[in-house]
């Protein structure tokens, strides 16, 4: 499972070995001013070249319309993605974690989320990942700040030990909902006590297909067990804005592996 740690520390070496760096501070600077507030997170606003791969430890910016995130502790692991929302991430072996991929840097309940992968040889998991966070509820109520996960594909379940909520159904897919609470670790807000709210499909999602996500259904089961979701497009916490991607994430990968997709904005216009 993830340990998020902030990525304020990212840097532009992977733009700056494909475009100048002059270059890609002016985009930088245009893309700061095309999301009033992400300057908070300088990291956030940065703009790499429409086809990019990405090795370092730490990165996070955008690719074209896409907001990517790029995250290990050790271990090699990179990520390679296009304007298109096209992706791949490739791992070796070893005792490290992982985790990445494209979307947006703000979640918005009535979003769509289109995917498609076409190989997958061992995640962890893959899953629409992100964050919830009111700056206005005291931070003792581990429902001031949530992270969500959409489960789609898993050789690890990591909702097993959660509370059970309810099972319901969205694009014909059955779900079925968990809660657990993290207990003073780290997140988009330093170290904290928060919810993780889980939406699990009764079967994997296969290869090779197109699939679609509604969000607000999962939005929907959690708040009927009581699960509310707080603001997912803010910039109000210490470390990072409220992102949503579609995350790719290996734990101690017992092999080289890679999952490779594509993922898309699918709400009705």
């Amino acid at each position: 499972m993830r340990i998020h740690s902030g990525f304020k520390a990212a840097i532009l070496m992977t733009a700056c070995s494909l475009v100048s760096c002059v270059s890609a501070q002016k985009s930088v600077d245009a893309q700061a001013a095309v999301v009033p507030g992400i300057e908070k997170f300088q990291a956030y606003t940065q703009v790499f070249p429409e086809k990019a791969l990405i090795t370092q430890n730490h990165a996070t910016g955008h690719v074209g319309k896409f907001f990517f995130t790029h995250w290990k502790d050790a271990g090699a692991a990179s990520l390679s993605l296009d304007a298109t929302g096209a992706f791949s991430v490739s791992w070796q072996g070893g005792g490290y974690n992982y985790v990445g991929g494209p979307g947006w840097h703000y979640g918005d309940k009535n979003r769509v989320i289109g995917y498609r992968f076409e190989e997958d040889s061992g995640a962890s998991y893959i899953t629409l990942y992100g964050w919830g966070y009111d700056k206005a509820m005291p931070t003792s109520d581990p429902a001031h700040l949530v992270e969500y996960y959409i489960l789609q594909r898993w050789t690890y379940d990591p909702s097993k030990d959660g509370v059970y909520g309810k099972t319901f159904v969205s694009d014909g897919v059955e779900y079925s909902t968990y809660r657990s609470v993290r207990e003073v670790k780290p997140s988009i807000n330093g170290p904290t006590t928060f919810y993780q709210y889980w939406s699990k499909p009764t079967q994997q999602r296969p290869l090779g297909q197109d699939h679609k996500i509604i969000f607000a259904d999962h939005v929907k089961a959690w708040a009927d067990t009581g699960w509310i979701l707080p603001n997912m497009n803010n910039f109000d916490a210490s470390d990072d804005p409220t992102y949503q991607v579609m995350a790719v994430e290996v734990f101690n990968p017992p092999k080289d592996g890679t999952a490779s997709g594509r993922v898309w904005d699918a709400t009705p216009r």
